[in-house]
């Protein structure tokens, strides 16, 4: 999922379970138009005065009222949920996809013409996050960079969506005798799904250089050359290190994305290679190696993959005797989509992958022998991100990395040779059981369907 947000997720099911319902409501498109701004835009004035009254109460330049200002992030999410009531409003009071069917039906593709009835929820975020964004930064970035980053962190996800509605969007133009069978043979549409899903991994570097600014990292440099030593030691394959230029924005971050070496990429922010030392930059990277050694990235498309296979096992035990139970009904069905999605990538993919970062960790301290510079960098990374080291266990379950101070933790352990932390070394039990459960779920699923 990365950091694709849930409320965006849950705005897309409801768009695309909407049925214009019987409201009685008899109003104008002026005036749709008019309250879709006002239902937009509320969300966004409270959260702005919230943070502002905060602000001013405790400024930033304080080193006592930081831990308060990273309190106060984590009730973004309650701002975003009143963004989420207000576009249900918009879908099921006012009927904007009717307004947009109304003034955009001459495009030809329905599906994705349905996606701009999205725009308010996706204006609604974007703007949240500009507020809580300029709380607590160490150095203020560009409005307009950051209205891009936010846009861009939330469409990135978007793509492969994108992808899958024009296929279906295609579908539509095929012969009806031809369509007829596809309802029918409804796993023709999950075998569309997944080289979608599979394709967004592999060309995930691509994408990314698309989006943003990156070039290579300077060949001859004394860093470079340390970093081809640490790649070639590891034996972990990739095509380049790429500097990811992220402006005024301030953000110290590292990645690598793609499936295969041919195009796998690991990439570096400048702010990253401005603060950080050699010695912290070369763990950082041992990390993102790590990744690549223990094959997590494949790990992640695989548990991708089976994500609608196995909502045919919920559906199976779940969702329909629901149905059976209370009658049949989208909004019930939306809901139980979106219970799913939770259930499967918010709490089994986020435990699954801060198991895959602290096995990095250890990958990283390993690989280097620079415990010290690690846990330097991993402090440092708090301090630049404005994102608080110690988190209580309740919060880092919605995480996908641990918590600062607990990474270290582990580090430490590791330097005291604790017994329990050798078994990161090998591929974690967890996730082979993982991995060898879900198809087995996913035939259960279809046998309980026949």
């Amino acid at each position: 999922m990365g950091q694709i947000s849930i409320i965006l997720i849950a705005g897309i099911l409801f768009l695309f379970s909407f049925e214009p319902p019987q409201t009685g409501i008899n109003i104008s498109d002026m005036q749709v138009v008019l309250w879709t701004i006002v239902l937009t835009g509320y969300p966004i004035l409270i959260a702005y005065f919230v943070t502002a009254y905060v602000a001013r109460t405790f400024p930033a330049d304080k080193e006592e009222n930081l831990p308060k200002l990273y309190r106060l992030r984590r009730y973004m999410i309650v701002f975003e949920c009143l963004s989420l009531a207000g576009y249900l409003c918009n879908l099921y009071l006012l009927n904007l996809p009717v307004l947009i069917d109304k003034y955009f039906g001459f495009f030809p593709m329905e599906n994705l013409r349905q996606m701009l009835a999205l725009l308010p929820l996706l204006i609604g975020l974007i703007c949240i996050r500009l507020v809580f964004y300029q709380v607590n930064q160490l150095q203020q970035g560009d409005y307009r960079e950051v209205i891009s980053l936010q846009f861009k962190f939330l469409f990135f996800p978007l793509l492969p969506m994108f992808a899958y509605l024009m296929t279906m969007d295609a579908l539509n133009w095929l012969p009806y005798s031809a369509k007829v069978f596809i309802v029918e043979h409804p796993y023709i549409l999950i075998g569309l799904i997944v080289p979608v899903i599979a394709s967004a991994y592999m060309l995930a570097p691509l994408l990314m250089q698309f989006l943003w600014k990156t070039e290579p990292l300077a060949a001859g440099s004394g860093l470079k050359q340390k970093l081809e030593r640490l790649t070639k030691q590891s034996g972990a394959k990739h095509q380049d290190i790429m500097v990811w230029q992220t402006g005024s924005l301030l953000i110290a971050n590292a990645a690598v994305a793609g499936t295969l070496p041919w195009n796998r990429r690991i990439f570096l922010t400048d702010a990253l290679l401005k603060y950080f030392t050699d010695e912290e930059i070369e763990t950082v990277v041992a990390h993102e190696l790590g990744h690549i050694r223990y094959k997590h990235i494949q790990t992640y498309m695989l548990f991708s993959l089976f994500y609608l296979l196995n909502y045919l096992f919920f559906y199976a035990l779940v969702e329909e005797p629901l149905i059976i139970h209370f009658g049949e009904s989208q909004i019930l069905s939306t809901l139980c989509s979106l219970t799913f999605l939770i259930i499967y990538f918010v709490f089994i993919f986020r435990y699954l992958s801060r198991r895959c970062e602290h096995q990095a960790d250890l990958y990283a301290v390993t690989l280097t022998e620079k415990p010290e510079a690690f846990k330097t960098a991993l402090t440092k990374l708090a301090v630049l991100n404005s994102v608080p080291k110690s988190i209580r266990r309740f919060f880092e379950t919605f995480n996908t990395h641990p918590s600062i101070d607990r990474r270290i933790a582990f580090i430490n352990r590791w330097i005291a040779r604790n017994p329990a932390i050798q078994r990161y070394k090998n591929y974690l039990l967890e996730v082979k059981i993982l991995i060898a459960l879900l198809p087995i779920l996913c035939l259960l699923a279809v046998l309980l369907l026949r």
